[in-house]
C-alpha cells in the first residue's frame, strides 16, 4: 500500500540531497527513511535509486515518481490549508534574501507568488545573512532564506535546497594536478566575505584549525569574488553550479583537496510566533522553484 510517509521520504531525500537530511526534516531516523524507500520499491517491484554509484541517484522510474510525489504533496498541503481556514493573504511579505538567491531563483519565486497571491505585496531585501537574521529576530522581516548554520532557537527553519561550494582560483594560482590540504589553501591569498556573511561559518569550519589572517581579501559580492579569482588575486569559495561556465572554460580551476568540499543547506526561516501555516506554504513554493545553478532562474535577460 502506498503511503504519504513513503512519498515524503522520496521527495525529501532528493530535495535535501541525503537520507540523513530527509530524516531530520521529517523528525525521524535515517533507518526509517531507508525502510520507507525500500518498502516502496518492494511493494511495486521497482528501483527508485541507482545505488551503483557512490551517491544514490534517481533512476528514470524514480524521476517520474518524484514529479508525481511533488504534485501529490503540494495538493495535500493546499487541501490542509483550505480545511484549516486559510484565506488568501492580502498584506505584505518582507522577505530577506542573500545574493545567491537574488542571482538565481528570486524571479521565479516572485512570479509564483504573484500568481497564487495576487494581492500580496512582496518586499525583498538583499543583504548579508547575519544582518538578515538579526532583522528577522527584531521583527523587521517576516521571512528570510538563510544558511542552516544560522539556525536560532527562536526561528523555525524550513529546508529549501542544498548548495555545493568549491575552492577555486585562476590557472596561475591553482594547479589541477596538485591535491591541496586546508592548510595549503589557507596560506594562499583568500578572497572572502565579511564576518556578517553566513558563508564565513562555512569557510572557518572547512579551514579549521587553520585560520587565514594577513592574507585575507574581503569583498561582499559573489560576482566580485569570482572576478577577483579569475584575475589571479587568490582563491575563493564559490557555488560550484552557478559558476560552472568559468570552470568549463578553465578561467577558474577547482582546487582538488584532501578534505570534502563544503556544502550548505538553505532554509526559509521565520519566527515561531508567526502565522506558521502561511509561511510553510511560502516555503513550499520556494522549495519548488529553487534552483541555485541557473542565473535568474534560467530566464533570458
Amino acid at each position: 500500500m502506498l503511503t504519504f510517509k513513503q512519498i515524503e521520504a522520496l521527495y525529501w531525500v532528493v530535495q535535501l540531497g541525503s537520507f540523513a537530511n530527509a530524516a531530520e526534516r521529517l523528525n525521524t531516523t535515517q533507518s526509517a527513511i531507508t525502510k520507507r524507500i525500500q518498502e516502496l520499491e518492494t511493494s511495486f517491484n521497482i528501483q527508485i535509486f541507482d545505488r551503483r554509484r557512490q551517491k544514490a541517484t534517481l533512476t528514470r522510474t524514480g524521476e517520474d515518481l518524484l514529479n508525481m510525489a511533488a504534485d501529490l504533496l503540494g495538493r495535500r498541503d493546499q487541501m490542509l490549508l483550505k480545511l484549516k481556514g486559510f484565506k488568501p493573504f492580502t498584506g505584505s511579505l518582507r522577505l530577506g534574501i542573500t545574493e545567491i538567491t537574488a542571482m538565481t531563483w528570486l524571479p521565479m519565486l516572485m512570479t509564483e507568488l504573484r500568481t497564487l497571491f495576487p494581492e500580496l505585496v512582496v518586499q525583498p531585501k538583499i543583504g548579508l545573512a547575519w544582518h538578515l537574521q538579526q532583522s528577522l529576530l527584531q521583527g523587521q522581516l517576516d521571512m528570510a532564506i538563510l544558511h542552516s548554520e544560522l539556525r536560532n532557537p527562536h526561528l523555525e527553519a524550513e529546508p529549501i535546497g542544498q548548495v555545493s561550494f568549491v575552492w577555486a582560483g585562476s590557472p596561475d594560482v591553482i594547479s589541477p594536478s596538485k591535491i591541496y590540504t586546508p592548510e595549503d589553501l589557507s596560506r594562499l591569498n583568500v578572497i572572502r566575505q565579511d564576518p556578517e556573511s553566513g558563508l564565513n561559518a562555512i569557510y572557518d569550519e572547512w579551514f579549521a584549525p587553520h585560520t587565514p589572517q594577513s592574507n585575507l581579501f574581503t569583498i561582499n559580492s559573489l560576482q566580485a569574488m569570482a572576478g577577483m579569482a579569475v584575475a589571479g588575486f587568490g582563491v575563493a569559495c564559490m557555488p560550484e553550479d552557478y559558476f560552472s561556465d568559468l570552470f568549463a572554460t578553465r578561467k577558474l580551476i577547482v582546487a582538488r583537496s584532501t578534505k570534502v568540499m563544503p556544502t550548505s543547506l538553505y532554509c526559509a526561516m521565520y519566527t515561531k510566533q508567526s502565522n506558521s501555516m502561511f509561511y510553510q506554504e511560502i516555503a513550499r513554493i520556494a522549495r519548488d522553484v529553487a534552483d541555485f545553478s541557473q542565473p535568474y532562474g534560467g530566464l533570458k535577460a
